[in-house]
């Protein structure tokens, strides 16, 4: 589809400096950040989602004792993503879960995500920087966020990654 949009000079500039430095058309990166933004955005900021540094979510992991870490994972787990999920598409399922681990890993950047189909079953990786802390917190994040649909995946951790296998 077509469309023109006003922009300021500056915001142009930062755009096209942004499109260069990763290699892509103007076009590609416009139409990145409006997916985002319709994708994960709108619903996150009416959320009240924050996105902070990897070094200040490192620093937080780090200062937080295991048994706290692991009590908010399952709480955080439970409220946001089902609230977002909801506001997003409606109803809680395999599928809507499934898309929000993606758009959490696109849209948060504390990860990076990786879905193949292997001999029968899909393993989600999201590989991290953030220790063995970090797996840890993730691994009963998103235990809870699969309680929510009656599901119980198998979730092993490395010191730099969780594995989700459905």
């Amino acid at each position: 589809m077509t469309r023109s949009f006003r922009i300021s000079e500056s915001a142009l500039q930062a755009l096209e400096e942004d499109a260069a430095s990763k290699k892509v058309s103007l076009n590609t990166l416009v139409n990145q950040l409006l997916l985002t933004h319709a994708n994960f955005g709108r619903v996150y900021d009416r959320l009240g989602v924050i996105r902070i540094s990897v070094a200040s979510f490192n620093r937080l992991l780090n200062a937080c004792p295991d048994e706290a870490l692991i009590e908010n994972a399952k709480l955080s787990g439970k409220d946001t993503p089902k609230a977002i999920i909801l506001a997003k598409h409606g109803v809680l399922s395999l599928t809507t879960v499934l898309d929000f681990v993606r758009g959490w890993a696109e849209y948060g950047h504390l990860t990076v995500y990786s879905d193949v189909e292997t001999q029968g079953k899909r393993v989600i990786t999201l590989m991290h920087n953030h220790g063995q802390k970090g797996s840890t917190y993730l691994r009963y994040y998103f235990e809870s966020v699969f309680e929510l649909i009656g599901r119980q995946p198998k979730i092993t951790a490395t010191e730099h990654s969780i594995a989700i296998e459905i």
